[in-house]
């Protein structure tokens, strides 16, 4: 893979500015738009019964969506880049959520109208890790970003010279391994801005929560609005306001020149092009005798020429052009796709994603099981009868609920920071491994209590919302320390992993509370123990990995070692590379959309 020249790795404080807006907005939309849809059931569509069963669905239709759309969303910003994708991830979230009160009925409108909003908003969450990713990869410049036709890119080892003959490569590429890259830069240390991002989002939550819910009620007071004008007023306006976000990350971030929407056409379109020229030499090798040499005359007459329509004297000229600026044409779509699952084979990449799951895991236990504990316990001792207004009927349930979680959120709020600055000092996999550890305890502490009314459950709390934040910075971090070519696919992934810890301990965890009302908290416990299992594993393998991958035990082509190298930090036992058959560096290599 190709490093780009020192003038190509510049970002400026606008770049940084645009991106930790993304991760500020990221959250926000969501939480406005789940804590406010049940109004939109009650208010608008005027339903009263099985309110909790459309709540429900709702947001499972959402993670379900998540899933499925994250690592397609990561795919695409390796193909057209992080900005582009970012940008309409954003407008589509402003689009769902403008129309999202003039449904008429909960099947089908709102389903369809919360899945759109879902399709957004896995794109703006899988490019807070695709554009972490990329920020860290670049040096911060005071002065404006170059553009895509200021750039020079140096031919990439192995992909350059696609239509030169076969020796000119070989010889080429033995030139290559034996002048080492002075210009690769050892693996940036990128904690610090992972803390950020974890402290952004969460003031992204805070926000919405201070901004925007309140809007209904002020619109309502100021104009004079009734209750239905109002709560449509206030998606207006936050819907405008995503779509005006879209606008500007779309200005200020960084635009990667070597991945857009125009390279990626023209690819595929050279790709028709060279596969026609084939075929149409394939269909001259049939018609001609082999041994004739009037045969070889006719095979050897079929230029390249006459078939691009691009603007170039033949193939081979628009390769080369093309071959220099477009970083991802040897992968199609789909390989790229995979490679994100594949690459939870480096160790590194599978601890971020054991990580990513477990941190996103414990915000539900966060957001759900907390209050559930204390509402469980209070209603099991007698202390608060059943009546349809929770608040009303028993006030000390609500406000210790809300007690507990506001100390938990604020803690890992605070704690982020302190988080990213651990990961640049002791490691990324020594962080996560503290971060388990205090997970297990504070999990088996709140399980443990016979009352949520002690003074210790507090210190429970505080310890979940440190591990919790902290599970989420170390894993982003090590998920995001070295770019590779198909860094989006391992973003899109890394939310994938994430959805998923949602969905399983929302399900498990709530099936087990109706057994103990603590069982949810000694599952985050067992996985925390994993996490801590994994952590040290990882940290066994520095100073002397015995085997990079962690199954296939497939030796490593150059190419291979090339992008491991741009990725993973320890110290390789070079006997693990021994292989005399490097197929990939003999053979030109083949460019596929």
């Amino acid at each position: 893979m190709s490093v780009p020249q020192a003038n190509t790795s510049r970002v400026t404080i606008v770049n940084i500015v645009a991106y930790l807006l993304s991760c500020f907005c990221s959250i926000a939309f969501l939480v406005f738009l789940n804590a406010t849809q049940s109004f939109v059931i009650t208010v608008l569509l005027r339903l009263k019964d099985n309110i909790g069963d459309y709540v429900g669905t709702l947001g499972f239709i959402d993670e379900l969506v998540s899933v499925i759309m994250c690592p397609l969303w990561g795919t695409l910003s390796d193909k057209i880049g992080t900005r582009t994708v970012c940008s309409v991830a954003y407008v589509l979230v402003g689009i769902g959520l403008i129309f999202f009160v003039q449904a008429k009925n909960v099947y089908p409108d709102l389903v369809i109208l919360r899945m759109c909003f879902a399709i957004g908003g896995s794109g703006t969450a899988a490019m807070v890790t695709a554009l972490l990713s990329e920020v860290s990869s670049y040096r911060f410049s005071k002065h404006p970003q170059p553009t895509a036709a200021d750039v020079n890119f140096p031919p990439e080892s192995g992909d350059a010279q696609w239509f030169e003959p076969q020796q000119q490569h070989q010889q080429q590429s033995h030139q290559l391994q034996e002048v080492p890259d002075t210009r690769r830069a050892p693996p940036l240390p990128n904690g610090t801005l992972s803390g950020l991002v974890g402290l952004c989002t969460g003031l992204g939550a805070v926000m919405a929560v201070t901004v925007f819910l309140p809007i209904p009620t002020s619109l309502e007071k100021r104009y004079d609005l009734s209750p239905e004008e109002s709560l449509k007023g206030a998606f207006y306006i936050v819907g405008t306001v995503a779509v005006v976000v879209g606008v500007v990350l779309f200005l200020g971030l960084r635009q990667d020149p070597r991945r857009s929407l125009s390279l990626w056409i023209r690819s595929i379109r050279f790709n028709r092009r060279r596969n026609r020229l084939n075929q149409l030499r394939q269909l001259s090798s049939r018609t001609q005798s082999v041994d004739s040499p009037a045969s070889t005359e006719s095979i050897e007459g079929i230029q390249d020429t006459g078939l691009d329509d691009a603007g170039y004297d033949s193939l081979a000229e628009e390769e080369h052009e093309l071959g220099s600026r477009y970083l991802e044409k040897q992968n199609s779509y789909f390989r790229l796709l995979l490679k994100g699952f594949t690459a939870a084979s480096e160790p590194d990449i599978f601890l971020a994603y054991v990580g990513g799951l477990i941190a996103r895991a414990a915000s539900v236990a966060v957001s759900l099981f907390i209050p559930l504990f204390v509402n469980q316990y209070f209603y099991s001792e007698g202390i608060c009868a059943i009546t349809s207004d929770v608040k009303e009927s028993c006030r000390d349930a609500y406000i210790r609920s809300a007690m507990l979680t506001g100390v938990s959120e604020t803690c890992a709020l605070i704690a982020a920071p302190v988080w990213g600055i651990a990961c640049d000092k002791i490691g990324k996999a020594r962080a996560l491994a503290i971060t388990a550890v205090i997970g297990t305890i504070g999990f088996f502490g709140f399980a443990s209590l016979s009352d949520p009314r002690v003074g210790i459950s507090f210190l429970w709390a505080t310890l979940i919302g440190i591990a919790q934040i902290g599970a989420i910075v170390c894993s982003l971090s090590l998920c995001t320390e070295r770019r590779v070519e198909y860094s989006g696919s391992i973003a899109g992934v890394y939310s994938v992993t994430g959805a998923a810890g949602i969905l399983m301990l929302t399900k498990l965890g709530g099936w087990a509370s109706d057994k103990s009302r603590g069982a949810p908290f000694i599952l985050m416990a067992v996985f925390n123990v994993i996490l801590f299992v994994c952590a040290v594993w990882v940290m066994s393998l520095e100073g002397g990995v015995g085997a990079i991958r962690l199954w296939g035990g497939d030796r490593l082509t150059s190419r291979e070692r090339e992008n491991l190298g741009l990725r993973i930090s320890y110290t390789v036992d070079p006997s693990i590379f021994e292989d005399g058959n490097d197929s990939d560096d003999a053979a030109p290599a083949a460019m596929s959309s």
